[in-house]
């Protein structure tokens, strides 16, 4: 009898262990813990924005030149760059880091994104797609990302939003309202 007993708490620690600890997202007003947006279930980014008689070609030269001095670090690169489409296309990495206190560990949180930007008739559509979370080595989609303290990944979630509303604004002040010299 110990023996069996024995033999299914085994397999059960064996297969417990393998297991995926898969905790679904929590959605709510089609946000990720009503924080993080989603669009065709993935965390996503996208504004529209009208820049009056602008031309196609110079949004483009505006929103390339936006890029290279937003993006310093050799690991965020252009992946497209067609002025002739309008096309930009890179990567990006968004740093968050979380103060230690009492009730959290802290940390800093490394975030990998596409970044779009599509510039036609006088306007540009910027969009964050396919954000991941780096995590010991290994890219984790923020859709699947589980944390044992939800308090934390709240926070990590509302610092993260902050920065990316931070980068849409940043792209609309230097294409839109960009001052020549």
């Amino acid at each position: 009898m110990k023996f069996v007993f024995y033999t299914l708490l085994i397999a059960g620690m064996i297969i417990a262990e393998n297991a995926n600890a898969d905790c679904p997202p929590v959605v709510t007003d089609g946000k990720i813990h009503g924080i993080l947006p989603v669009i065709n279930q993935k965390v996503a980014y996208a504004e529209v924005v009208d820049c009056g008689s602008v031309s196609q070609i110079e949004l483009f030269r505006r929103a390339r030149l936006w890029a290279a001095q937003s993006f310093r670090s050799a690991s965020e690169s252009f992946n497209l760059s067609d002025k002739e489409t309008g096309d930009l296309v890179g990567k990006a990495v968004q740093v968050v880091t979380l103060p230690r206190s009492e009730t959290s560990a802290g940390g800093v949180f490394t975030f990998r994104y596409t970044f779009v930007i599509e510039c036609a008739n006088r306007k540009y559509r910027a969009t964050i797609t396919h954000v991941e979370l780096e995590a010991d080595g290994k890219s984790v989609p923020v859709e699947v990302y589980c944390q044992k303290n939800d308090k934390d990944l709240r926070a990590i979630y509302t610092e993260l939003d902050k920065q990316f509303k931070g980068v849409l604004a940043s792209i609309q002040d230097e294409v839109k309202n960009y001052k020549a010299f």
